[in-house]
């Protein structure tokens, strides 16, 4: 990957003792940037050095952790679906500042290979188990063909209105569903 088409997000990791100390406003990055005001070359290089050998000893204790954007989408399709209001702020995707990741459109469907789905027997309402470890239980009353259910192939979920979503099962006609792990 292209280092300009890379982006980095640093991240203090919680819970480590270092992190206790941190100043939550302050980007982990922000001594390397402050070196760049510094007109002396050999004071320049020397806070750069210290703020990258700072950098690498957090990253190397855990403290902080190197991420791309490549990896950032990962995350938010593992977690579509889920009520989590604070990752697009980890994440710094919604942000409007210029530091922003471009491209920082949110997820609104997925599309994933059926691992099985089935009709349960007291409620009669479908759970469908998608390949990529999502399971979603139907949250409306939408009758569905348990047979056709059963042998699904692929399932696209998309946001729907007021925080729901709706799957389709190979084609089906749309049904409310909400994941369940």
């Amino acid at each position: 990957m292209k280092t300009g088409n890379r982006i980095l997000c640093l991240v203090i990791a919680l819970g480590t003792a270092g992190a206790a100390h941190a100043d939550p406003s302050k980007a982990p990055t922000e001594n390397v940037y402050a070196c760049v005001s510094i007109s002396e070359d050999s004071a320049r290089l020397a806070c750069f050095d210290a703020a990258v050998a700072e950098l690498r000893t957090k990253e190397q204790s855990g403290q902080i952790q190197t991420i791309d954007v490549a990896q950032i989408k990962e995350i938010e399709k593992e977690a579509f679906g889920f009520s989590m209001p604070s990752l697009p702020a980890l994440f710094n995707r919604s942000s409007s500042s210029a530091q922003a990741a471009p491209n920082a459109e949110s997820i609104e469907e997925i599309t994933a290979a059926v691992k099985s789905a089935r009709i349960q027997g007291v409620t009669g309402r479908a759970i469908v188990v998608l390949e990529n470890g999502q399971t979603w239980e139907q949250i409306d009353t939408t009758k569905l063909n348990a047979m056709n259910l059963r042998k699904a192939t692929q399932a696209s979920v998309r946001k729907a209105a007021l925080g729901s979503f709706m799957m389709k099962v190979d084609g089906s006609k749309a049904f409310r569903v909400k994941r369940v792990s």
